[in-house]
């Protein structure tokens, strides 16, 4: 079965569910510039998902770490016993009982989820289907229904415009309604008939709302991934269990380099050096100076190539995205927003005679060109 294409022509949701319909082994591999997503199937069931472009914080090992279940001393165990052995990371956990099966499960799978949900933002991208023998995890068994994450995802686009309203950035703080102090007794015994209909899911990210966790690190300590996390803190906040306690805006820190007294002495020493031959030259040719100061410098036009120039304003416009960014939780709907933000002048925003460069938001991805 030769399948290959462009996204273009194909949707990935087409090219999934063609796969899992037809009950095939092998991996399919997309390829969008320098990201690549490779998503393993064995008998239509997707059994393993990697993508290139997650950093090392997306990592199973970093994650753990980061939520505090291993420490990191116990990551650097296993990834020793792992390039001895060769085994999945999981498993290791598993059997030195660092981890339980279940914690592995949630992390692969929300791993799977995330990335097979930004493949459905992309607009065009070449994949091209392998059938190969796919080797599945032993001990610990994971596959899930391409159709059932193909529901899943359609259901997580369509609702995620209403979940990012209430849940309008990672930097959010949300708050128990009776850490006020504040409500009648009616009102606690309402929000307790509430609680005890609450699933285990909710239960689990309702404890970690405290007041200080901002939306990102709930997403992070829960392991459900940024959608099912943003999910139930809405539905708590719908329900008036939690309210919005703040916004935790990261600051923007400038790296200043600290220069110590030896480099300033090394600094110093050359140029001690250099005014010495300055003037043994002085000394020596006399003449030289002269000669010099009655040369003529003739002054040259130095044309910029168009295309650096275009470069360093595109430039210009990221970094002031990426700051706008780290202020707000989320890149701008418009690029005139960067101005309103005193980030960028009207002027940066065209080129050419008064074209405007063109932006387009896709989720948590941004498209820029000219």
């Amino acid at each position: 079965m030769a399948l290959q294409g462009n996204l273009k022509d194909f949707s990935i949701t087409d090219v999934l569910q063609l796969i899992g319909q037809q009950l095939k082994t092998g991996v399919l591999r997309i390829r969008q510039g320098k990201k690549v997503v490779e998503i393993y199937f064995a008998d239509g069931m997707i059994v393993h998902v990697y993508s290139n472009y997650r950093g090392k914080k997306d990592l199973i090992g970093e994650i753990f770490v980061k939520v505090q279940l291993i420490t990191q001393e116990q990551l650097e165990r296993v990834l020793r016993i792992q390039k001895e052995t060769r085994k999945y990371l999981g498993e290791i956990f598993v059997e030195l009982q660092l981890l339980t099966k279940e914690d592995v499960l949630k992390v692969i799978s929300t791993q799977a989820y995330e990335t097979i949900y930004d493949l459905f933002w992309w607009q065009e991208g070449e994949f091209y289907f392998d059938l190969k023998t796919v080797e599945v995890y032993k001990k610990i068994p994971f596959a899930l229904s391409t159709e059932q994450v193909l529901l899943n995802i359609l259901r997580m686009a369509d609702e995620w415009s209403e979940i990012e309203k209430k849940i309008f950035s990672p930097y959010l703080v949300f708050r128990k309604t009776q850490e006020k102090g504040e409500g009648s007794a009616g009102g606690l015994a309402l929000l307790e008939g509430v609680k005890e209909r609450l699933t285990p899911e909710q239960e689990l990210v309702y404890g970690l709302v405290d007041g200080t966790r901002t939306v990102q690190e709930i997403i992070d300590r829960s392991l459900f991934g940024r959608f099912n996390a943003s999910e139930i803190l809405a539905s708590l906040l719908d329900a008036g269990m939690i309210e919005i306690a703040g916004v935790l805006t990261p600051s923007l820190m400038t790296r200043v380099r600290t220069i110590n007294l030896r480099e300033i002495l090394s600094v110093a020493s050359l140029a001690g050096v250099a005014i010495l031959l300055f003037l043994l030259l002085a000394y020596l040719r006399p003449d030289f100076f002269s000669h010099l100061l009655e040369s003529k410098i003739e002054r040259v036009e130095v044309e910029v190539p168009t295309h650096l120039i275009q470069k360093a304003r595109v430039d210009r416009i990221k970094n002031a995205l990426e700051i706008y960014y780290l202020e707000t939780g989320t890149y701008p709907s418009q690029l005139e927003n960067l101005v309103s933000a005193q980030l960028l002048r009207k002027e940066e925003l065209f080129y050419g005679k008064g074209i405007a460069y063109q932006y387009e938001l896709r989720g948590e991805e941004y498209l820029l060109k000219h």
